[in-house]
């Protein structure tokens, strides 16, 4: 009975690690995009505004419903000015009451103000823990604006990021499909730019080949000219030159004749002499 009573409880334990395991594998964070970073006034004012999906009037991609207990905001930012006695940031979680959503009686405020819990120079972090006991529940269906504004200085978010999202498959699945559209375009935007500065290449290489074969055009007639030249001062001249060499050559000739047959003489007659 024992055996059985531990074997039980050891699959119990693996089951629930698996499913513990399961639901972390699921976190995904969700970043959101901010192609043209604004940069405040430095009097109290937001850099980064997003209306949720939950807001009707301004239908965004993300839920803050999706965020779970182990979620946190990052935010980046550069700011100018002194921030030496509090966060140059902070993240407002924003409502109202003619929202879609019932409204939640345990939300009090329509502006709620949270402060990070840790930041330097360039990032900052909300926990989820703070941002519900600022809110008044950790139920965020009412969250219409998600803001993050500054504290006295001119500040500029340049990314947000919400860790650990519980996110649907289809909404997944839909972020996925923008992205790879993103890509695409991006992809054939550099190809027809690529495209654009290989025709560009391939024209200067032709009228760069252009301009070298017109400038050796003249340096070749110059050269044929002066080949033609030369050749034409080393030709045998007009005037007997031709008629001197074969005669030279004939009289070279008679001469090793005589001397050959006087040669053969002598060796026939050496008897007679001697």
């Amino acid at each position: 009975m024992n055996k059985l009573f531990k074997a039980l409880t050891a699959s119990a334990a693996g089951l629930f690690a698996a499913a513990a395991l399961t639901i972390t594998v699921c976190a995904e964070d969700y970043t959101f995009e901010i192609s043209e970073p604004v940069q405040t006034n430095g009097d109290w004012s937001q850099s980064f505004v997003y209306y949720t999906a939950n807001d009707e009037g301004h239908p965004g991609n993300f839920d803050a419903t999706w965020m779970t207990s182990d979620s946190e905001v990052i935010v980046e930012y550069t700011y100018e000015g002194d921030s030496s006695s509090r966060a140059p940031l902070e993240l407002i979680w924003q409502t109202w009451e003619n929202g879609p959503v019932e409204p939640n009686p345990d939300v009090k405020r329509s502006w709620n103000k949270i402060t990070p819990y840790e930041y330097d120079e360039t990032t900052a972090k909300f926990s989820f823990e703070d941002i519900a006991a600022k809110y008044g529940t950790d139920d965020f269906a009412t969250v219409y604006a998600i803001n993050v504004g500054d504290t006295g200085v001119k500040l500029t978010v340049t990314g947000v990021t919400i860790t650990n999202c519980d996110i649907p498959e289809e909404e997944a699945e839909a972020e996925t499909e923008v992205g790879e559209e993103d890509t695409e375009a991006e992809s054939e935007e550099e190809a027809a730019e690529e495209e654009t500065e290989t025709e560009k290449v391939t024209e200067k290489e032709t009228e760069a080949t252009t301009t070298v074969k017109e400038t050796k055009a003249p340096e070749t007639e110059a050269t044929t000219t002066e080949a033609t030249t030369n050749i034409a001062d080393n030709a045998p001249k007009e005037g007997g030159g031709g008629a001197v060499a074969v005669t030279v050559i004939i009289i070279v000739i008679v001469v090793a004749a005589v001397v050959v047959g006087i040669y053969f003489m002598i060796k026939k007659n050496k008897g007679k002499y001697y």
